[in-house]
């Protein structure tokens, strides 16, 4: 069967976007392993993860997001921009529009200039409590030792669960950090984490490994959140930050709503033959 996709990204956070807005294509029960099969980067297309379209009984469009390891996830600030481009260009909606997500109802607007499409989402308020991150107790200032480093982890939830870190210098393998904190005993769901280097008051560097790809990735649009909410509340940064990922810059406004403005790029039109793509994969 082949299967007609769009390979986008948002600041080289890249998916796989399935048009299900006149019906299913991928089977619900298929959806995981068509995923973790489709997002592989040798045997299938490659990317972080999949965006599904699909009709909102209460909203424009319905939102879904599935990492590359089939797990599918409540929100991606990313894949939400891309998803929002895609239903405005395809005419399902207009600008400004609402999306319905797994975190809730959204309110994006998309634009268009001679060069790019930028989509400003509305990401809601950011949420501090224990039941809300999940987390087995309080995460604020926290100190974790992980191997020969002591880091001070500030847990939020912007969408979805993000522990962040700040440290002096960002040039070190973040990997085997990041990955002891994701699975620590203390988030019973995962969480994702964030290290980040405030450049000043405005401007902040961060990388972040991401739950469900289980690596790092080159921008993360909650995690760009989630640093800014944290920075801001600690005194550390502005209102309004610029937040430099290794795949380009996001423009992050902080008050009692987070606000982020970032491209979105369409950069393929194709279809999959589902039958040549490798299931038996981990």
């Amino acid at each position: 069967m082949k299967v007609r996709f769009t390979k986008m990204h948002g600041n080289g956070n890249d998916f796989i976007l399935i048009d299900e807005f006149s019906g299913i294509v991928v089977e619900e029960e298929k959806k995981s392993e068509f995923v973790n099969a489709v997002c592989n980067r040798y045997f299938g297309v490659g990317a972080d993860g999949a965006l599904f379209v699909q009709k909102s009984e209460v909203a424009d469009a319905r939102f879904r997001y599935f990492n590359a390891d089939g797990s599918e996830a409540e929100m991606c600030g990313n894949g939400i921009r891309c998803f929002s481009r895609y239903v405005v260009e395809e005419g399902y909606a207009e600008s400004p529009l609402r999306v319905e997500t797994l975190a809730g109802i959204l309110e994006l607007e998309v634009s268009q200039d001679k060069d790019s499409w930028w989509v400003r989402v509305d990401m809601g308020e950011p949420k501090f409590g224990r039941d809300e991150i999940p987390a087995e107790e309080d995460v604020w200032g926290k100190v974790f030792e992980v191997e020969d480093r002591k880091f001070e982890v500030y847990a939020v939830n912007t969408g979805v669960p993000h522990a962040v870190i700040f440290v002096d210098d960002l040039d070190f393998d973040i990997i085997p950090y990041a990955r002891r904190i994701r699975y620590h005993e203390l988030f019973p769901e995962g969480i994702n984490v964030n290290f980040a280097e405030v450049i000043d008051g405005s401007r902040i560097r961060i990388r972040t490994y991401e739950r469900g790809v289980e690596d790092e990735t080159l921008s993360c649009g909650t995690g760009s959140c989630a640093v800014a909410v944290v920075a801001n509340r600690l005194g550390i940064a502005e209102k309004s930050v610029e937040i430099i990922t290794k795949g380009g810059k996001l423009k992050i406004d902080v008050a009692d709503r987070v606000f982020m403005t970032g491209g979105a790029s369409r950069v393929a039109d194709g279809h999959i033959n589902t039958g040549e793509l490798r299931y038996d994969l981990p």
